[in-house]
């Protein structure tokens, strides 16, 4: 408990908000619908536009407009929730190294490809937890543009996960 909480406090120091095992910005997995939109409405942000794969599918997304984060729900829970940043080399691997000392080795899935002919570079470090929930640190750049960094907490078995 005291790395979590250490990495709340890393987190919170430099992205300005405090980032728990399953929790964003406030944003805590299992939130209920009508919870997630109080606390969006109390931080200044909006829901922006719902977002399906698949018509039939009972989960929607939706990213917070005004710099909030993206938030999954199935059905009306908070089944994800992922934030994205500009960051450094350097608080990429200081976090990268703080995640491993708690949850151990990631799973590792570099990509690369092509936007109109302009190239996006990422690399995915996946966690999956015993207690249902996997995390993320997924790392970008695109052509020769500032590095991205986004935290994501969800959900490994959920009712709209197939």
């Amino acid at each position: 408990m005291r790395g979590l909480l250490g990495l709340s406090v890393l987190l919170s120091l430099v992205s300005g908000s405090v980032v728990l095992a399953n929790e964003i910005d406030g944003f805590r997995l299992g939130m209920p619908m009508a919870k997630a939109r109080e606390l969006a409405a109390e931080k200044k942000y909006t829901f922006g536009n719902p977002v399906k794969g698949d018509p039939n599918d009972r989960s929607v997304d939706y990213c917070l407009v005004k710099g909030g984060p993206c938030l999954g729900f199935c059905d009306s829970t908070l089944s994800s929730v992922t934030m994205a940043r500009p960051s450094s080399i350097n608080e990429v691997a200081g976090t990268i190294k703080e995640w491993k000392s708690i949850y151990g080795e990631p799973q590792v899935a570099p990509n690369i490809w092509y936007l109109q002919g302009k190239q996006y570079s990422s690399v995915q470090f996946n966690w999956f937890g015993d207690d249902n929930i996997q995390r993320d640190i997924a790392i970008s750049q695109y052509e020769q543009g500032e590095t991205q960094i986004a935290f994501g907490y969800s959900y490994i078995k959920h009712p709209c996960r197939h």
